[in-house]
């Protein structure tokens, strides 16, 4: 699933190439509905100026001149394509926004569990409502991130996904933040102290911006690519994530499941209870 990385690197190739752009036709697989409904997306977005493309949480909002949004979840499968010419091999094409310059956006979903929406301001208001702070914003602070965790009674990996303490992180950089901060994911949220916090807050940053800089992971489906089919490059870089032997002490590092998603830990550098 794209995460913040790949999400914020989406949207901002696609401000930077729609942003001005109308949209003259819509069309919408008639096995695919949008929301609320495939005819009122339809009718609420063609001719419509985009104003701006931004990222919230793990979502890509398209600003339209009269203030609803476009949103697009691109869940597991979900990807936004840019196109100057026809649509070439893409499949699973579920919604096509054909610009006034002749370049057209799709968004194809293999498994479907994306989402292609139009919100009103007050809906858009009430989903970015419904996140916690953005890791990479300057006013999200270590202090408030142990506040939020002690929210909730779960293990710190668990707690890191919840989209409602902090928003954007997936499974990737939650299990390298948390190799970086050195803290184990099974560390109950209740036992994360401000120095934890400190180490955790600061390599989630660290994580995410490299990520942004190398423009996302694209795994072995190569589900994930930016808008011109190119792949991210933060799969390279790695800290912990999917390797056998940890880069810092070379011991064998343990995989186990935890919530069903897969946790890459070093037992050594990462040891339970150790504050």
């Amino acid at each position: 699933m794209p995460e913040l990385p790949e999400t914020q690197t989406i949207a901002a190739l696609l401000n930077k190439n729609l942003k001005g752009r109308k949209i003259v036709t819509v069309q919408v697989s008639k096995d695919y509905r949008a929301l609320p409904s495939t005819e009122i997306f339809i009718k609420a977005v063609t001719g419509k100026e985009i104003k701006s493309v931004r990222r919230v949480a793990k979502n890509i909002l398209i600003e339209l001149e009269n203030g609803n949004h476009i949103l697009f979840h691109l869940a597991m499968t979900g990807r936004l394509l840019l196109w100057n010419d026809k649509i070439g091999n893409e499949r699973w094409v579920k919604v096509i926004l054909h610009l006034d310059n002749g370049v057209k956006l799709t968004f194809s979903d293999m498994r479907v569990f994306g989402k292609a929406a139009v919100l009103s301001p007050k809906q858009t208001q009430e989903l970015e409502a419904r996140y916690g702070p953005e890791p990479l914003d300057k006013k999200t602070t270590h202090q408030q991130l142990v506040d939020r965790l002690k929210t909730k009674r779960t293990n710190i990996k668990n707690a890191l996904l919840d989209q409602e303490i902090i928003s954007g992180i997936g499974n990737i950089y939650a299990t390298d933040a948390l190799f970086l901060a050195k803290i184990n994911p099974f560390t109950k949220t209740s036992e994360i102290t401000l120095e934890n916090a400190n180490r955790l807050l600061d390599s989630i940053r660290s994580v995410l911006k490299e990520s942004i800089k190398l423009g996302g992971s694209t795994l072995n489906d190569k589900m994930y690519v930016d808008p011109f089919g190119k792949e991210g490059k933060y799969q390279e870089h790695f800290k912990i994530y999917s390797k056998e032997k940890c880069p810092v002490c070379g011991s064998k590092v343990s995989f186990i499941k935890i919530s069903g998603r897969g946790t890459y830990f070093c037992p050594s550098c990462q040891p339970l209870n150790k504050r």
